[in-house]
């Protein structure tokens, strides 16, 4: 009979729960992540038909250089912004290695997908103007430190100066797209990528429940207390957001979109937070194509400095911002 009722609590907070199937699942698919992301590929879509990505790449050309990059990297570096793991891939038609390499770590360690950014949007709105602000700000400002940063890093050999010059003797001219195909291609493009989003979200939710109902998270989260409220003032709860970070991106937004929901965080430290999540480390299938293509040493040292990176950023933040919670 307890194995029956269990079962059935089970059951229904696998389907009702903080994660559930049939709350925050097509919560997240249909009323945050489908519309913006929509949005996201027309844009895309226009960008690239109307020929203005290549005379935006033409123009600001001299400018990427500074950062180590070139007109060739503008494209998945905008894909990042859909897709970390598609990006990555893309990343690999660049012949130039130093610049496919600075663009591969800036993708890594600062630019957040589509999923993420929009709930970490959503996240900052509802709390302050001023944050959502703060928090384009932070993101744009570590973008370019780290972009003249890595150029230093990786110096450029003259082989390579002149490669890029040639390619943009011709001139492009600007072509106004026809509205319906664009709108027809961008919706069946979010109707594609929510599919394939779905199923792994899902999966990962139903996973999640189960941890959380027998338990797991809260021993995890018992275990990870001291260091989440001692050193970054952030609750218990935090640990899970990061953990499930490292398995998918969206799965750790989601869980901050949850606890908000819950009042379990104050408007500064869901600030902290989404600023954190976007500087931690790429989801796993980001990380193994990163592993497949690049240096293993170098993969390696991009994991441990996107945590770095992401644990100094929210020491500070917490300081300035968070006064210590009682543990």
């Amino acid at each position: 009979m307890n194995m029956t009722n269990n079962l059935y609590s089970l059951i229904q907070y696998i389907l009702y729960g903080d994660f559930g199937l049939l709350t925050i699942v097509p919560y997240f698919l249909f009323r945050i992540l489908f519309p913006i992301i929509t949005a996201f590929y027309l844009l895309q879509l226009f960008l690239i038909e109307s020929n203005l990505l290549k005379i935006m790449s033409s123009k600001i050309d001299k400018v990427l250089k500074r950062f180590g990059l070139s007109a060739s990297t503008l494209l998945p570096l905008l894909l990042g912004f859909g897709c970390i793991t598609v990006a990555l891939g893309a990343l690999q038609l660049t012949s130039n290695i130093r610049e496919r390499r600075i663009a591969q770590i800036l993708l890594c360690m600062i630019i957040p997908c589509s999923a993420q950014l929009v709930i970490n949007t959503v996240l900052v709105f509802q709390t302050s103007k001023t944050y959502l602000i703060a928090y384009i700000a932070i993101i744009g400002l570590m973008f370019l430190m780290f972009g003249f940063i890595l150029n230093l890093c990786f110096p450029e050999h003259s082989s390579h100066q002149n490669i890029y010059c040639k390619k943009y003797k011709y001139r492009y001219y600007f072509t106004m797209p026809k509205l319906f195909p664009l709108l027809y291609k961008s919706f069946r493009s979010s109707i594609s990528f929510l599919i394939e989003t779905a199923i792994p979200f899902a999966v990962g939710n139903i996973i999640v429940s189960v941890l959380y109902f027998y338990g797991f998270i809260n021993k995890l989260c018992t275990f990870t207390a001291p260091f989440f409220c001692n050193f970054l003032h952030l609750p218990a709860d935090s640990a899970i957001i990061f953990i499930l970070s490292i398995i998918k991106k969206d799965l750790g937004a989601a869980s901050l979109l949850a606890l908000f929901a819950n009042g379990s965080f104050t408007d500064a430290q869901i600030f902290v937070c989404t600023v954190m999540l976007t500087l931690f480390v790429p989801c796993l299938a980001s990380m193994i194509i990163l592993f497949k293509h690049e240096n293993k040493l170098i993969t390696a040292g991009i994991w441990v400095l996107c945590i770095l990176l992401s644990l100094i950023a929210g020491k500070i933040l917490s300081s300035l911002l968070i006064l210590p919670l009682p543990y």
